[in-house]
């Protein structure tokens, strides 16, 4: 199977594919959010906490009109596609093979 990475980067939206997972943000405004890393073994996650979210719960921030992300907390960090190869820990073409039949 041949892929076109380049078209395949531009048609994959990164905020799909978080909503996909169940991904919330818990802050942000804009193109802008903010919330815990979903990546495998990752140690962000979202406490229960009253007091508001923490530095952990934070440390995944996406920009989805420019349709990237980076997590502070693992260090992980890229486009759509290398957000999914990261989610799904395989290599890149699995997993824009994936995508490309389920986009």
């Amino acid at each position: 199977m041949r892929i076109d990475y380049r078209e395949l980067k531009s048609r994959i939206r990164l905020r799909e594919l978080l909503e996909r997972i169940g991904w919330k943000s818990v802050k942000g405004r804009g193109d802008q959010l903010r919330g815990p890393c979903p990546l495998p073994g990752c140690r962000s996650k979202v406490s229960n906490d009253c007091d508001g979210p923490t530095r952990k719960d934070l440390a995944f921030s996406i920009h989805a009109s420019k349709n990237v992300y980076r997590c502070f907390r693992c260090g992980s960090a890229g486009n759509a596609l290398d957000f999914w190869q990261a989610y799904r820990a395989t290599s890149l073409y699995d997993a824009a093979k994936e995508l490309s039949r389920n986009p």
